[in-house]
């Protein structure tokens, strides 16, 4: 078999190769991670990148080219070191994106004169259909063709995707979820899960009061369950669970 050049990029691949289930997950996971964080959403973008580093973190754990610094059967340990092991195999760059678009590989302030792009990367998008990995280091003729665009080193996903038509060892297929350019998620949905009404019924009122009139009665009845648990009515167990009904009604 020839190597992606990285033997933990080759390791990945063939576990995913393979294993249509942990195929599968990685599939339903990129799609569930488009509904949470679409990228379209400025708000949400940055979690999208992160939530991508985290999927490929988790499959290579499934591979057995991540594990816990004492092994598999290690009673706890620190997430972020198991993703910091990943990034130190990989830099991840993400896009849901059917289309060719421009690659920030590294973003600099100044000139960028010095600016270098050294990581060896998987870029995942639909456009590649799936995952591919490049090292730069040992790919001269895709780093000549990075570009500095004022603020960023960048490179043109059509590169990327040509190069993983010549090198196949390079590239894991799967299924990668479309951007179809409009985020349906609640862009206030972060912070509306800090401040339930149920454990903070005064902060969360603003966003109880900009529901829509059509909720207007939930709005209502859950500020009647304030009054009632101020009043020394509902202890906070039962106001707790009567606003969880209210919701899920």
């Amino acid at each position: 078999m020839i190597s992606s050049g990285s033997l933990e990029f080759d390791q990945l691949k063939k576990h995913l190769d393979e294993s249509r289930s942990v195929r599968r997950e990685v599939e339903f996971a990129f799609s569930a991670l488009l509904s949470a964080a679409n990228p379209s959403d400025r708000g949400t973008r940055f979690l999208f990148g992160n939530g991508a580093e985290w999927i490929l973190a988790a499959a290579s754990w499934s591979a057995g080219v991540l594990t816990a610094p004492s092994g598999h059967n290690a009673d706890g340990f620190d997430l972020g070191d198991l993703l910091n092991k990943s990034r130190s195999l990989w830099s991840v760059k993400a896009s849901a994106s059917k289309s060719s678009s421009s690659i920030r590989l590294i973003n600099f302030m100044g000139s960028g004169e010095n600016a270098e792009w050294k990581e060896p990367t998987v870029f995942v998008s639909p456009y590649y259909s799936g995952a591919v990995f490049i090292d730069p280091n040992k790919c001269p003729e895709i780093k000549r063709q990075v570009r500095n665009a004022t603020d960023a080193l960048t490179l043109t996903g059509k590169i990327v995707r040509d190069f993983a038509d010549e090198n196949p060892q390079n590239r894991i297929r799967f299924d990668v979820a479309v951007n179809q350019g409009a985020a349906n998620n609640d862009p206030y949905t972060f912070i509306k899960s800090i401040l339930d009404p149920s454990h903070f019924p005064h902060l969360a009122k603003p966003f109880l009061a900009s529901v829509p009139s059509s909720a207007s009665n939930r709005v209502d009845d859950i500020q009647r369950l304030v009054e009632l648990r101020d009043q020394g009515l509902l202890n906070n167990e039962q106001f707790a669970k009567a606003v969880d009904q209210i919701v899920q009604s």
